[in-house]
Formats: structure tokens, sequence, C-alpha cells
């Protein structure tokens, strides 16, 4: 006899929710503005990592960015652009010394989309 097991749905949902919620909080701090399409793509990057629990050298390109073209039906080249984007105009928004603070780096560049992805999950962690 084989047992039936269900499985609450709901509860991935709103644990989806929450971590979404978190990564938003996080981007909010870093001044990312949600209008830009980019910023939700982001959002988007940034759960992915963290549910797949993706380590910094993964390449974003072949491995996360085709995941959300699929669900926002739009090309890789556009979602890379749109968050390279978003994030240009976020470190201009950021200021300098809790943007050196948050990412942890004792000299200052721009950050890019990666080394911003896994700061947040850092702290969401």
């Amino acid at each position: 006899m084989t047992a039936i097991v269900m499985i609450d749905t709901s509860d991935k949902n709103e644990l989806k929710i929450i971590i979404k919620n978190k990564i938003c909080d996080e981007l909010r701090k870093l001044k990312y503005n949600f209008s830009y399409i980019g910023t939700r793509y982001f959002v988007e990057v940034i759960y992915i990592l963290y549910v797949l629990n993706k380590k910094y050298n993964c390449n974003f390109k072949k491995e996360i960015y085709p995941l959300i073209e699929e669900k926002y039906e739009n090309s890789v080249n556009n979602i890379k652009c749109s968050i390279a984007y978003a994030t240009d105009k976020m470190f201009y928004d950021c200021d300098e010394d809790f943007l050196k603070e948050y990412i942890g780096e004792f000299y200052y560049s721009k950050p890019g989309p990666k080394t911003i992805a896994f700061a947040v999950i850092k702290k969401i962690k």
C-alpha cells in the first residue's frame, strides 16, 4: 500500500513571498528604483540564486537569465541590459559609504549585478 503525500503549496508560496519581500527591502536600502523593469528582473535573479543556492562563479547570462526569459518572455540580452541599467542608476543614487559597507569592498568601484546579488543574499540569510 502506498501513501499519498499532499504537499501544501500555500506554504511554498508564502515562503516565496517572504523571501522576495526581504530581497525588495534590501534593494530599497540600496536605492534601486522599482519603476525600472530591470529592478523587477533583478528581484527574480536574486530569488533564483537564493533558492538554487548558486555560488558566485555561476554565469548569469547562461544559467539565470534564461529562466527569467521564460517567465517574462523577453530576450536574455534585454534582461541583462535592463538589470545593468537599473544597477547603474542605483550606483548614482545610493550613498557611497553605505554601498561600500553593504558590499564589503575596501576599494570603490562600480559594482556589477553579480556583486550586488550575492551581497543581498548574504544579508537575507
